[in-house]
């Protein structure tokens, strides 16, 4: 029976969605599916559409949600539209899996996608699959591209070395690392971060300090600044994260380790 007040097309087609999807699970229980077998998913290609089917499938049933951008696009559109509809649905406590889908770059593979998943839920909190770096923008303090570039190999060199990681040092997903690139914010960002380096920018001495735990160690120089640096991370995660480290996952907690909160 018509209503009085007909709806929008979208709101029409959202609902067509919705009751499809509960109705097809209703159904498949019937034919003795198990409801925890169950998992809804809808294909929604924008991105208020996707937050407002989900919202409702999630009042409307117990069901696991796969949540997914389907056609969400090339390069940063596609990245940037697939965290927007996502990030409002996981911040709310709804989707149980997640898809991105993305189109690659011509001779690309879909490698991406699965970075920009994992990257997230990670960057909200919710899971943790490989250390971050943190690095400035660049700007008139920095005198060339080198923080950049090494900020890029050291998020390479990481996420390369993570395979054989993880069996070995169990917590080190959670690590993070700074690369900044002048005075101005290099060092408090450092001190921040697990381990940090704060390169010279314009004007600077050509020097860079690296912070471990928030305290400075050493002043590295010259022309192997990168190599050096990277060796300092590696002995950083076997000495925190190996056998006996007081960051290894399951090791116990020391009060040092314990994040002080502080009223604002």
């Amino acid at each position: 029976m018509g209503k009085p007040r007909p709806g929008t097309a979208g709101a029409v087609t959202r609902e067509a969605l919705i009751v499809s999807a509960l109705e097809s699970a209703a159904r498949a229980e019937e034919l003795g599916l198990p409801g925890d077998r169950i998992v809804l998913s809808c294909k929604v290609s924008g991105v208020q559409d996707l937050i407002a089917v989900y919202r409702e499938l999630a009042r409307r049933c117990d069901y696991p949600l796969h949540l997914g951008l389907t056609e969400a696009g090339m390069g940063s559109k596609g990245v940037v539209a697939s965290t927007a509809a996502l990030a409002v649905l996981l911040q709310e406590g709804i989707g149980d899996t997640i898809r991105i889908s993305l189109t690659p770059d011509p001779g690309g593979d879909r490698t991406r996608e699965v970075l920009v998943a994992q990257e997230i839920l990670q960057t909200m909190g919710l899971r943790s699959f490989s250390p971050m770096v943190a690095a400035c923008p660049g700007c008139g303090r920095t005198t060339s591209t080198y923080f950049q570039e090494l900020a890029e190999k050291i998020q390479r060199y990481l996420r390369e070395q993570m395979p054989q990681w993880r069996e070995r040092y169990p917590g080190v997903e959670q690590m993070r690392v700074a690369v900044m690139g002048c005075v101005v914010n290099g060092p408090g960002e450092s001190k921040h971060a697990d381990i940090g380096i704060s390169l010279p920018g314009s004007g600077e001495r050509p020097v860079a300090p690296v912070y471990v735990d928030g305290e400075k160690t050493v002043t590295l120089k010259g022309e192997r600044i990168a190599e050096e640096f990277q060796q300092l991370v590696e002995q950083y995660v076997r000495t925190t994260y190996g056998e006996g480290g007081r960051r290894r996952r399951g090791a116990p907690v020391k009060k040092r380790d314990i994040p002080i909160k502080t009223a604002v």
